[in-house]
């Protein structure tokens, strides 16, 4: 990060349009981060399709340094029937590497919940990558638990099964 940029504060704001691109780009290396070669399948098209701009099936998050994306927080909704409230998914947490360690993923997240808090959202939960060490002592500083009594489960085709 060059001097001039460390001046100014980060500006964390909404998604909008112009940011897919980055966002997709960010993604992606975030992907490569987790595991070499990986490439997600969130492309431009389907952040306009699917994101803030779109059909609104995700929100987020950006943060900017003078004219350069540095961190993002995408999320989705969850509705928890024990709390009888909603809360929010973090579904992607990502932050440049010559930024980490300057508290902005904890700001990021900061910024997520106190958006979504007139929504009635009152708690958070995400997944992370068993292997991020680094990751999971940053979620369990920020107050986070692991929830071993639960198994994350997916399925890709959706209506196929039994």
């Amino acid at each position: 990060m060059h001097e001039a940029e460390a001046a100014v504060a980060p500006t964390i704001r909404p998604v909008e349009r112009d940011d897919l691109a980055t966002i997709a780009d960010m993604l992606a290396r975030l992907a490569d981060h987790l595991k070499p070669g990986l490439v997600p399948l969130a492309d431009l098209a389907s952040l306009e399709r699917f994101g803030p701009t779109g059909l609104r099936l995700f929100d987020g998050l950006i943060a900017v340094r003078g004219d350069r994306a540095v961190g993002l927080c995408l999320y989705t909704y969850a509705f928890s029937s024990w709390r009888g409230r909603p809360g929010v998914f973090v579904q992607d947490l990502y932050v440049e590497p010559s930024e980490r360690g300057t508290g902005l993923g904890r700001a990021l997240m900061d910024s997520a919940f106190a958006r979504e808090a007139p929504n009635g959202c009152t708690f958070a939960k995400l997944e992370v990558h068993r292997g991020n060490d680094a990751a999971i002592a940053f979620y369990r500083r920020l107050g986070f638990e692991v929830e071993d009594h639960y198994y994350t489960m997916a399925a890709e085709s959706v209506g196929e099964g039994e």
